[in-house]
């Protein structure tokens, strides 16, 4: 959680957010706006087909022929740096 943001989500569902917004001076619009955000991972269903590539080749593949395999399957163009990034996040040492 993240202060004064943290504080109004955990009591959101008590209080009107509006009401919590005005008493900690926090616009009510980046309230909403972060509280929307935090949930959201771009990368998820990405870092899901790196997972499922990684054990399908029995943990052979680095992060160039992951770049490569994933343009076969998915015909889906990814950075190799956003490849790699992506396999140290999910654990995937290679």
């Amino acid at each position: 959680m993240n202060g004064k943001y943290g504080i109004i989500e955990a009591a959101a569902g008590h209080y009107p957010v509006v009401a919590l917004c005005s008493m900690l001076q926090v616009s009510r619009s980046s309230c909403y706006a972060y509280l929307k955000r935090k949930d959201a991972d771009p990368d998820a269903d990405l870092k899901e087909k790196i997972l499922d590539i990684y054990h399908q080749r029995k943990k052979t593949f680095g992060y160039r022929r992951m770049q490569d395999e994933l343009y076969r399957q998915e015909r889906r163009r990814v950075n190799h740096k956003k490849v790699l990034r992506l396999m140290q996040e999910s654990g995937i040492r290679r």
